[in-house]
């Protein structure tokens, strides 16, 4: 089915456009936290608010990454160099007759079991 554009009013001063919302970080957080300590239900608060589920879902997963964000530690894992001495003696056991020798003991155990 077309739609006669040549009908349709034309837009004039007087026709206000519709504007979005802005919430309060109050109002949020009252609304997450309303929820999250099921003081009321989600479909309260939305009804309440008259905001959508999915907004408020939203919501309630910027809150728990603003959350995971405050509480993770702020310095970045360092990790610690092990002493030289470990180091020479753990590459020696990777490198040395150890390894060759438990794959030479697997090859024949597999070569048996065939």
């Amino acid at each position: 089915m077309k739609k006669n554009w040549s009908t349709m009013p034309e837009r004039t001063p007087l026709m206000k456009t519709r504007t979005r919302r802005v919430f309060d970080p109050k109002e949020k957080i009252t609304a997450v936290l309303s929820v999250w300590t099921e003081t009321k239900k989600m479909t309260q608060v939305c009804r309440e608010m008259s905001v959508s589920w999915a907004l408020l879902d939203q919501w309630q997963n910027q809150a728990m990454e603003g959350m995971l964000a405050a509480l993770s530690p702020k310095r970045p894992q360092t990790t610690r160099e092990l002493p030289p001495r470990l180091q020479k003696l753990i590459d020696r056991k990777l490198s040395g007759g150890n390894l060759v020798k438990l794959e030479k003991r697997l090859k024949t155990i597999q070569s048996k079991a065939n």
